[in-house]
């Protein structure tokens, strides 16, 4: 299944971030945000959790031990309290003090924007139980709030939650699915009956742009496809010639230049 609409119908290639801009900045921090809007990319990727009380923030990891001065799950600390931790000092001084992003922060920056979001939902059934679809339903209304459900891409190795989102929502937002890389949280329904994109996962040393089986797996469902791959022109070049219709970098600022190199970025 496919939903088009301007931002995502397949018509162009699209490059986005991975976390943001994640090699000159702390990643999911709003630094990292901002250099992608500089960068005018297409697309921004990031990671959605909440914190005990109840609010949206964005980062990768449930613990904040990897990305800040602190220790602790998300999921177990309040808002005060992950607000208060540094979230860049471990990129270099220079970015010392950075907060880990509300949602709102966030989408007040990417809102008079056209830049798709990719909202990779990071609570997991298996781990949160019903907190996982609470966490959903809180980032579907903050996406209504700031008008930007045409350009949000749902994302998530919980097949479960993109079953919940499509079903609650039926058409509102691209899905973005793994397929046979999951093991946990299974969909009741193929994931291929309900998503718009495939994540090209599988990888190894010999195809880091993904392998051709899985590229012809997303032509015959009708299914656009995405890869994060090492930034350089071969992979690009390669992913592309495969039929990628999306690049998710960490180092936007020299994708961004790659893709003008191969001539199909302006």
């Amino acid at each position: 299944m496919r939903t088009y609409n301007k931002y995502m119908d397949g018509s162009r290639i699209l490059l986005g971030s991975h976390r943001g801009d994640r090699k000159h900045f702390p990643e999911n921090t709003m630094s990292a945000f901002r250099a992608c809007v500089e960068l005018g990319l297409d697309a921004i990727e990031t990671d959605v959790r909440m914190t005990k009380d109840g609010h949206l923030v964005l980062i990768h990891d449930r613990s904040v031990t990897r990305t800040t001065n602190g220790e602790g799950s998300v999921d177990l600390m309040t808002l005060e309290e992950i607000r208060a931790l540094d979230a860049g000092f471990w990129k270099g001084a220079e970015h010392a003090g950075e907060r880990i992003p509300t949602v709102e922060e966030f989408l007040e920056l990417i809102a008079p924007t056209n830049i798709i979001i990719n909202w990779e939902l990071k609570e997991y059934p298996r781990d949160h139980g019903e907190r996982a679809y609470a966490c959903v339903d809180k980032l579907v209304e903050l996406i209504d709030r700031y008008g930007v459900a045409e350009r949000s891409l749902m994302n998530s190795f919980s097949q479960k939650l993109l079953e919940y989102v499509n079903d609650k929502w039926p058409g509102k937002f691209q899905i973005h699915g793994y397929f046979d890389y999951i093991k946990f949280d299974k969909s009741e329904k193929p994931l291929d009956s309900f998503s718009d994109w495939l994540a090209i996962w599988r990888k190894d040393g010999e195809h880091l742009s993904g392998f051709v089986a899985d590229y012809e797996f997303a032509a015959r469902r009708d299914l656009l496809t995405c890869i994060l791959v090492p930034d350089d022109a071969i992979h690009y070049k390669k992913a592309i010639e495969l039929g990628c219709k999306m690049f998710t970098s960490d180092d936007p600022a020299k994708a961004v230049e790659i893709l003008r190199k191969l001539g199909v970025r302006g």
